[in-house]
């Protein structure tokens, strides 16, 4: 990753090429060697204007830190990146357990917590921009309390971009404030003042996100979907496990252990219904080698109430049409149910942080946020669903028919993910 931008919690903490651009305004000698087309991939300036002059100054742009209220903000000239450490290692470890004999159980792998430590110049006139210049750091780290605190967004690039898209994008989830900031040293200058801080990160969720598969970008309308009559359980009648070969038919094994019950949907619906199918075809071409896919979905509800959602993830070899993996009921990998989501309501279940919220339209308080319950197959427990395999996929997207009002759109975005970059 490149340490010549950041973006915490829809804040731009690091833009070199910003601190720069207003660094030679006052002619400080500030080194830079940071990515040219930085700005015209974020958007900033007229691109249309000749020449292409994307920063002018502070007040004039509204840099992130600028504050009419607060004059000493226009004298605070930016932060440039110096060096990022966190990134290119994998949070991967496990602990082998001694066996009473030679050798050792592996243990479980699992990935621990990412921390990520940046190193920035900050660069500005005077004492007072400095003094405020670390008041707005420190508050722009501390992100948003959202959610139960699980964390925000961080964004930055792996490598220097190009103009024209952002495929070079990388996500963070789950990241909060570990350490910092902490000014390491000061250097007075004759026109302004370079300080030199650390701060480090902690991505409670370890994984590094590219952006969505861009055929899983489109949205759907539901209303528009193919007419069936069917019972979604059914799949998982038709598609019964092999048997097993040991099994004795006049010595049976004994009866499993009793486990836990585990709490299903108390109004789950059985038989057969009239549902609307749509499905969205993920083409193998479109899938990264060797890396993970998790879904985010999106729906918006339309005017009538919606009584039964169900998404199913289906594996494709060539992703390319669905009809065989329809009719394969070995095919299903997931699935995902929500029994009632009221009319005009707006739908996340993202994958990615493993969070489900349900934005709803309010007489009294506007927007309310509540978390939706998530069922499984057959409405028994949900688990997070991740693709391991390089493959294409269907994504199958049942809803009755009756409860299916005018306006009800959906996607399902796919984003692939990677334990270093």
């Amino acid at each position: 990753m490149i340490f010549d931008y950041a973006d915490f919690a829809c804040t731009e903490i690091i833009n070199s090429v910003r601190a720069a651009t207003y660094s030679q305004l006052y002619c400080l000698p500030i080194e830079c060697d940071a990515c040219p087309e930085l700005p015209c991939a974020l958007d900033h300036g007229d691109l249309q204007a000749d020449p292409y002059e994307p920063y002018t100054d502070p007040a004039t742009d509204e840099a992130p830190w600028y504050d009419p209220a607060v004059p000493a903000s226009a004298d605070v000239l930016g932060f440039m990146g110096l060096d990022v450490t966190g990134f290119h290692s994998s949070t991967i470890s496990r602990t082998p357990i001694p066996l009473v004999g030679d050798g050792s159980a592996l243990g479980i792998a699992r990935r621990a917590h990412r921390v990520i430590t940046y190193t920035v110049l900050m660069i500005v006139r005077d004492e007072c921009a400095l003094s405020y210049g670390l008041e707005w750091m420190a508050a722009a780290l501390t992100g948003c309390c959202e959610d139960g605190c699980d964390g925000a967004e961080l964004g930055v690039f792996a490598c220097c971009p190009e103009c024209e898209g952002c495929d070079a994008m990388r996500y963070l989830y789950n990241v909060g404030l570990l350490e910092g900031p902490t000014v390491e040293s000061l250097e007075y200058l004759s026109d302004g003042i370079l300080a030199r801080i650390t701060y480090s990160l902690i991505a409670g969720t370890p994984w590094i996100y590219r952006n969505p598969i861009a055929a899983s970008e489109t949205w759907y309308d539901l209303t528009a979907g193919t007419v069936v009559v069917t019972d979604p359980d059914t799949v998982y009648d038709e598609c019964e496990g092999a048997a097993d070969c040991l099994e004795d038919p006049d010595c049976p094994s004994p009866p499993s252990i009793v486990r836990v019950p585990v709490p299903v949907d108390p109004c789950y619906p059985t038989g057969s219904a009239t549902f609307l199918r749509t499905v969205i075809s993920i083409p193998t071409t479109d899938v990264p080698n060797r890396l993970d896919m998790v879904p985010v979905l999106e729906l918006d509800v339309g005017a009538t109430d919606l009584r039964r959602l169900v998404v199913r993830f289906r594996s494709s070899l060539t992703g390319a049409d669905c009809a065989d993996a329809l009719l394969d009921p070995c095919s299903v990998c997931a699935d995902l149910q929500i029994p009632f989501l009221p009319a005009g309501s707006k739908l996340v279940v993202d994958g990615r942080t493993q969070r489900a919220t349900v934005e709803c339209e309010t007489e009294l308080v506007g927007t309310s946020t509540t978390s939706p319950p998530l069922y499984g197959a057959q409405g028994d427990a949900f688990q997070w669903p991740v693709f391991q395999c390089p493959e294409g996929m269907c994504i199958e997207i049942l809803t009755t028919q009756a409860s299916t009002g005018a306006g009800t759109m959906a996607r399902v975005l796919m984003v692939t993910r990677s334990d270093a970059g």
